[in-house]
């Protein structure tokens, strides 16, 4: 008896369901609802192209934190509850959590194409979204993770401390060793941002996001408090100096208010309120 062959629509079906399981413990945990997931598991499977804005973390000066530690064991337990509490607050509040570098992470926020006046409206928020996330996790690190780091540390370099890169624009989903993992030029440009934020507590966005913001400062994105300044830093690629947007904000993270209301006034606390994110509640920042 020859075996039937599966249909085109019976091959697509699986492989949206691999690509699903995939993407689970990346995505937010209503991300079926939030997007519009067929196409999403689609656009990853062809290789197309995804607008993303991505966001790159770098804690400085993690290796001499980590050789200055009294006991090496609680450096890893507070590695672990910050990434862990990150990880779980950027996808509750509707970002996507990439992976973890060894002395940051990588973090992304998906525009799925729509009519124009959509997705200028949701290219919007979500730009404003992924600053206010970067303000919210710098003030998060150095109000409440950073306490714990020191009361571990032999001496404390005035150089520890967590920057930020942003980047937005076309990129992909792509499988690697059994993992989902975005690559294109957000990535890279976002990469180059968190290098060019020369000292702890700075956010720098490229130029395709960086003006947007510039642009709605005292307007659209006026609520965040956001002042975005236009700098030339060297940078690996272009020694001589690379445009960039440096990001301050009137406010820290734990004081300012989010504008978009109850709903992500819900995932702000889900971001800044860790507690017992990983179980081990004894830990400063909890």
């Amino acid at each position: 008896m020859t075996p039937q062959r599966s249909s085109p629509t019976d091959q697509r079906d699986r492989e949206r369901k691999r690509v699903s399981r995939l993407l689970k413990s990346h995505a937010p945990p209503d991300w079926e609802a939030r997007f519009r997931a067929t196409e999403l598991l689609d656009a990853v499977i062809d290789g197309e192209p995804i607008q993303m804005f991505v966001m790159a973390a770098d804690i400085r000066e993690s290796t001499t934190l980590m050789k200055e530690s009294v006991k090496f064991e609680r450096f890893a337990a507070i590695m672990d509850k910050f990434v862990s509490s990150v990880r779980l607050g950027i996808r509750r509040s509707g970002g996507w959590f990439d992976r973890f570098t060894g002395d940051g992470f990588l973090a992304y926020w998906i525009v799925q194409s729509a009519e124009p006046d959509e997705y200028e409206e949701r290219f919007v928020q979500t730009a404003g979204d992924i600053a206010h996330t970067a303000n919210i996790l710098i003030d998060l690190f150095h109000r409440r993770v950073l306490e714990d780091f020191r009361s571990n540390s032999r001496n404390l370099s005035s150089g520890v401390g967590l920057s930020m890169g942003l980047d937005a624009g076309p990129g992909y989903l792509v499988k690697i060793a059994d993992e989902l993992t975005i690559v294109g030029p957000p990535v890279v440009g976002s990469v180059r941002m968190v290098t060019a934020a020369s000292l702890p507590k700075e956010i720098v966005a490229n130029v395709f996001l960086g003006e947007r913001l510039r642009e709605g400062q005292d307007g659209v994105y006026e609520a965040l408090g956001v002042r975005v300044s236009r700098e030339f830093r060297p940078t690996k690629e272009y020694p001589r100096g690379q445009e960039v947007y440096a990001l301050t904000f009137e406010q820290d993270g734990s004081e300012l208010e989010t504008p978009n209301e109850d709903a992500d006034e819900e995932a702000t606390r889900d971001v800044v309120d860790v507690s017992d994110a990983t179980g081990q509640g004894d830990d400063k920042f909890s």
